[in-house]
């Protein structure tokens, strides 16, 4: 019997989707024989060369015991006011202050938070990016949200140009992640200050920067990537920046992330959080403290990405000598965007290659649910995502190299019968 007040299509991302289909073959009863290549999450424990160790135990002050603010507390936003300032603003007149920062639990909750206080506007989004956006831009009723496609042939870039583009036809909200969910590529300057160039003064851009330690561009000497850097006064320039501890510090359990912005906005998005979500846990915040300081931050930074740009070196090369097409290797985040065409027919799209997987106790996340839809208002039947998957290199490596056997035996297997069938 239905329950009458229950839409349960409203539920899920896609990433839950897949984790609950692998449910079915049996991923949650025996996880560690899996090997989850579709969690949007990095490896979390303390054994990367040159990473600082995470905190095992913590003090909880008697002070946190009482609600805190909803815009987080005071030490925590000037913390993270000072990063911003010592890594992106050194040489810059206009400074971030606490003011400026709002402290959210996540970054789901901070995007969410902003839709809350946008006016009724055009919304757009780049078509593939980050699964949850569709479920955002699906709840609120101020603003309308608009798909803006980038092209397969240019790697998905997100040129400048197309900015324009779209602001000239009356988007005055422009949302997107950089580094890009799913593809793994970055925009960075001077397109990136050129694209806030465009904005300024025309349009609100919110940047969601939670990759930006994963840049593979510098030599990994540790450079983050962020539109901090372009910002010419804090607080008018309508840039919100939405990062955390979750993934450039390893930490999605502990729910801690925050908004960067001019004050107006933030007072406005740390308001809201009192009928939203409440605010963040107040001793993880206090915990959170000490891992801002900058030279820490610098050298935890240079540590990730020799780490993470050996394990996507690893993927890479063993998915190139199983016949994929790499078209162009990721210059950040943890994910490839893969690219199945010229597999056999039977398992040449998303779907039927994830469902494939599952039989061998790997997961990967279907391309098309990076192709945001979130009025429902278009068929993707015939989406242009329908022939990649993304796959994660954020677990440990022995996880890449069991999901790669995995990945192996699947196409040898459909190679196989393609074969018999033919002879």
């Amino acid at each position: 019997m239905p329950h009458a007040g229950l839409d349960a299509t409203r539920s899920s991302t896609g990433v839950v989707w897949c984790t609950e289909r692998a449910n079915e073959y049996g991923f949650q009863d025996d996880p560690d024989a899996w090997a989850n290549l579709g969690q949007g999450a990095p490896e979390v424990g303390d054994d990367i060369e040159g990473s600082f160790p995470r905190p095992k135990e913590l003090h909880v002050s008697s002070s946190s015991r009482e609600y805190g603010p909803t815009a987080g507390i005071k030490p925590l936003r000037e913390a993270v006011a000072k990063l911003y300032n010592e890594m992106h603003r050194k040489d810059k007149p206009s400074k971030y202050t606490w003011e400026n920062v709002a402290i959210v639990p996540g970054g789901r909750a901070g995007l969410i938070r902003i839709a809350a206080v946008l006016n009724h506007a055009y919304v757009g989004f780049f078509i593939p990016d980050y699964t949850a956006y569709n479920e955002m831009l699906s709840l609120f009723k101020n603003f309308a949200a608009i798909p803006i496609p980038l092209s397969e042939g240019e790697g998905y870039h997100m040129h400048p140009e197309k900015v324009k583009e779209e602001i000239s036809r009356g988007t005055s909200v422009i949302l997107t992640s950089n580094p890009r969910n799913p593809t793994g590529r970055v925009v960075k300057n001077p397109e990136l200050a050129e694209i806030q160039d465009i904005c300024r003064e025309r349009a609100t851009l919110i940047m969601d920067e939670f990759y930006s330690g994963y840049n593979y561009t510098t030599d990994c000497d540790g450079t983050t990537i962020s539109a901090a850097e372009n910002v010419v006064d804090v607080d008018e320039d309508d840039v919100l920046i939405v990062d955390g501890l979750t993934k450039r510090f390893r930490l999605p359990g502990w729910r801690v992330a925050w908004i960067v912005g001019p004050k107006e906005f933030i007072k406005a998005i740390g308001s809201c959080g009192s009928y939203l979500d409440g605010g963040t846990n107040v001793p993880f915040q206090e915990a959170a403290i000490p891992m801002l300081e900058p030279e820490k931050v610098k050298r935890e930074m240079q540590a990730l990405q020799r780490h993470f740009k050996e394990k996507r070196d690893y993927v890479v090369d063993r998915l190139q000598r199983m016949g994929f097409k790499i078209k162009n290797v990721p210059d950040s985040t943890f994910y490839l965007w893969l690219d199945l065409k010229g597999l056999p027919t039977e398992i040449a799209d998303g779907l039927n290659f994830f469902s494939a997987c599952l039989e061998e106790k790997v997961i990967v996340v279907p391309g098309i649910f990076f192709d945001l839809n979130p009025a429902k208002r278009r068929d993707l039947f015939d989406s242009p995502c329908h022939h990649f998957v993304r796959f994660s290199y954020g677990p440990k490596m022995e996880v890449l190299r069991k999901g790669c056997d995995g990945i192996e035996r699947v196409i040898n297997k459909f190679k196989n019968e393609h074969e018999d069938v033919q002879s």
